[in-house]
């Protein structure tokens, strides 16, 4: 373990002892596990078989960063780094409800049998308690992207990106639009670009796209995840012209702007990243851009990527369900006394190890 990890680790351990992490609901409130591991390194005693001294399984680790930025300021964040190579026990689950907070995705996971949740992060868009983006899980899709919507008068169809795992376990990036079948049922179909549209120009496919535009394909995924913009294609940072091609401005995204982000994206050789930064001053985090996040990303050693929700809803579970960052929704801007607050979101990410 290097010393910049070990003294992340170690001082936010101080940090969560001195607080409660609590969530939106009264029901959620939680008194947080201690992060594992003393900072030395120790010596594995005691630990769980296949775990390292940090608690995760092989092929599992989590990282902490700080980023310099333009004009002074910082960014920090979360990252994971899953590598299915070296532990295939390892599962990419995205996961659907009715609205609950992350922690509670963890223990939901970890109660259902399926495997032992190690790191949960939020997922894509929602009004309310609905989702608006994507989500498909063992081949089902549970949540269909928004269709539709207007832009200063106008009506469009947005085609955005979302990340799947393939049957084979592979990961791909698409533009996705839903079509629906004979069978009356939608399905995720991928295209090459996000097509026709440009809320920079306000210039508007007038139709939505079907299976004959060109380029089209049904998404045959097995898990996924929806919410855009693309932010990193065949390894170049293409965030910029897709938030304004997958039309994002006027949704509040604010994309140009330093705000708390989460990402997941892949490596070239099938590694998965997922990461979560704070913003708003939270540990002192100005946050990423669009843009930024991608050169991230692309650091890491991703070739493909995609942004996730971001603001109040960037969420960071760790090992034993402990929410790691500072949610722009929590009061104050330092760990020291703070009431973490989650919010309730319709979809997440869980990476978990299969029994």
């Amino acid at each position: 373990m290097n010393n910049k990890r070990i003294f992340w680790i170690t001082l936010l351990a101080a940090f969560l002892a001195c607080g409660v992490l609590a969530s939106c609901g009264s029901d959620d409130h939680q008194t947080p596990p201690a992060l594992s591991g003393d900072g030395d390194g120790g010596d594995g005693d005691g630990g769980d078989e296949g775990q390292d001294e940090d608690g995760y399984p092989a092929g599992l680790t989590v990282e902490t960063f700080t980023d310099e930025l333009s004009g002074g300021a910082q960014c920090l964040g979360f990252y994971a780094v899953v590598d299915f190579k070296t532990n295939p026990k390892l599962l990419f689950r995205p996961k659907f409800s009715g609205a609950k907070t992350p922690t509670t995705y963890f223990s939901d996971f970890a109660e259902s049998g399926d495997g032992t949740p190690y790191v949960v992060v939020n997922g894509g868009y929602f009004g309310g308690t609905t989702s608006v983006s994507l989500l498909v899980e063992g081949g089902e899709m549970k949540s269909m992207a928004a269709q539709s919507d207007v832009c200063n008068g106008q009506t469009y169809y947005p085609v955005r990106a979302a990340f799947g795992q393939m049957a084979d376990g592979s990961f791909e990036t698409a533009w996705v639009y839903c079509l629906r079948a004979e069978d009356n049922r939608y399905y995720p179909y991928a295209y090459p670009s996000p097509l026709g549209n440009d809320e920079r120009t306000e210039t508007f496919m007038p139709e939505p796209p079907t299976a004959s535009t060109e380029g089209a394909r049904l998404w045959e995924v097995e898990y996924a995840i929806g919410a855009g913009p693309m932010l990193v294609y065949d390894g170049e940072n293409v965030a910029e012209e897709n938030y304004w091609k997958e039309v994002f401005e006027h949704g509040g995204v604010s994309g140009m702007s330093r705000h708390p982000r989460t990402s997941i994206g892949a490596t070239a050789d099938g590694k998965l990243i997922v990461l979560v930064c704070d913003g708003r001053g939270k540990r002192g985090s100005a946050g990423f851009t669009l843009p930024e996040l991608a050169d991230k990303m692309i650091s890491l050693g991703c070739v493909r990527a995609i942004n996730l929700d971001g603001g109040g809803s960037s969420t960071f579970v760790g090992k034993d369900g402990t929410v790691l960052n500072m949610p722009s929704d929590t009061q104050g801007t330092t760990l020291e006394g703070a009431t973490i607050v989650q919010r309730r979101i319709p979809t997440a990410v869980v990476i978990a190890e299969a029994k």
